[in-house]
């Protein structure tokens, strides 16, 4: 049986800080740049979705986000509050579809540049070789904690 070294752990250890760590900062970061808007980063995760798509169930943005769907739920009322989404019944009746309102599309409009500009900055000197390395190993990460 093979053992671990105790460097080895200390370098995965700090890895893995570094990662929750640069996740916080980037939120807090990306959360100050937009916050005069009302709208926080994990709501902007979702604008940014449904202008995407144009229209997406609930069910398909849970999967696509891998998130909780009472973590959805909460978000999709609280831009629905704002008056930046609707939702209805899907023509099925089975789930719900959200759509931007002509404010959420106004907003997502607005904040586009703002947070572009951001995820630049983020991303500054990283070259694309580098990026695509990096996306396939959070890729590799995700999967195995799946």
């Amino acid at each position: 049986m093979h053992s671990v070294s105790e460097d080895a752990v200390a370098v995965e250890d700090r890895l893995i800080h570094q990662l929750y760590q640069t996740l916080r900062v980037f939120s807090k970061t990306l959360n100050t740049a937009i916050c005069a808007s009302g709208i926080y980063s994990s709501e902007w995760t979702v604008l940014k979705l449904v202008r995407e798509h144009g229209t997406i169930s609930q069910v398909e943005m849970i999967e696509y986000l891998g998130v909780e769907p009472a973590a959805i739920s909460k978000t999709l009322a609280k831009l629905e509050k704002k008056q930046v989404i609707e939702r209805y019944y899907n023509k099925t009746g089975r789930g719900k579809i959200i759509a931007l309102t002509a404010e959420g599309l106004r907003l997502y409009e607005a904040l586009d540049a703002i947070v572009s500009q951001h995820r630049q900055k983020a991303l500054q000197g990283i070259g694309p070789k580098e990026q695509q390395i990096l996306y396939r190993l959070l890729q590799r990460m995700d999967a195995n904690v799946r």
